[in-house]
Formats: C-alpha cells, sequence, structure tokens
C-alpha cells in the first residue's frame, strides 16, 4: 500500500514542473531593447597614476550601467523606518538594493566626460531570455550592502 501511495505522489508532483526550461515566451521572441547609462567620477577613483584612475572609472561606470539594467528588469527592494520617541520623529533610513542576474547586455559608448566617465548599454530583452537556456546561475553571493 504504501509503495502504490509513493508512486501516485509522484506521478502527481511531475505534473508540477514547466516544460519551457522556465523561459518566459513572451520575452523570448521580443526585440525590446532597455537601456541604461553609467556614470563614475575619474578623481575620486584610487590609483597613482591618472591612467589607472580613468580605468577604474571606466569599470565603474560600468557597473553603474549594469546596476541600472538591473533596476529597470528586476526593480527596486526598497527598506524604509522611522522611528518616533515621545511623540517626536527620530531618524528615517531608507535603503534601496537590487538584485539580478544581466546576460547579453551590449557596451554602445563608454568615454570621458569632464573629471566622470559614461558609459552606454543596451540590452535586448528576448536575447537575455534565450541565453538562459545556455547557462545555470547556481550560486550568486547574497549581498546586504546598501546601493546609496
Amino acid at each position: 500500500m504504501t509503495q502504490w501511495l509513493i508512486v501516485i505522489l509522484l506521478v502527481v508532483i511531475s505534473g508540477c514542473s514547466t516544460s519551457n526550461g522556465g523561459l518566459n515566451p513572451d520575452l523570448t521572441h521580443s526585440n525590446e531593447i532597455v537601456s541604461a547609462v553609467g556614470y563614475a567620477s575619474i578623481s575620486e577613483q584610487s590609483g597613482r597614476t591618472q591612467e589607472e584612475k580613468s580605468l577604474r572609472a571606466m569599470r565603474a561606470s560600468k557597473l553603474d550601467a549594469y546596476r541600472e539594467l538591473s533596476e529597470q528588469i528586476y526593480g527596486l527592494r526598497i527598506s524604509a523606518t522611522t522611528s518616533l520617541s515621545n511623540q517626536q520623529l527620530g531618524p528615517e533610513n531608507t535603503d534601496g538594493a537590487v538584485d539580478g542576474i544581466i546576460r547579453g547586455a551590449k557596451v554602445i559608448r563608454s568615454y570621458p566626460v569632464g573629471d566622470s566617465y559614461v558609459t552606454e548599454m543596451e540590452l535586448n530583452l528576448g536575447l537575455m531570455e534565450r541565453m538562459k537556456q545556455h547557462g545555470e546561475v547556481f550560486h550568486v553571493p547574497n549581498n546586504q550592502q546598501v546601493m546609496f
């Protein structure tokens, strides 16, 4: 009797699996483009030479553009706290965080403007959705740092 119960349970559970591998059929054939711009200060970067600071700013602006793409696709998680003591409003804290995986983004332009580096990126949502088939992420670090 127990064996039959296990077999029936396995059949019921197997009916809950998805057949498309987790792909969103609405986005798979989409050509919708999402754009983002990232910025980073050159003079605020650590480095011994101006070239090293510029290179670090270029990389930082690219990461900032990826962050902006993630915000547009996955949204921004906002946490806010306010304290009240003796009927007086105390400190207010607002934190924002984003977490996501971006695949297939392209750097359109990366260039200096004054003391900043700017990186423009684009992401085809259909390409990103199709790229989910080619690799699975098994571990994404849980980062609890505040983004701003």
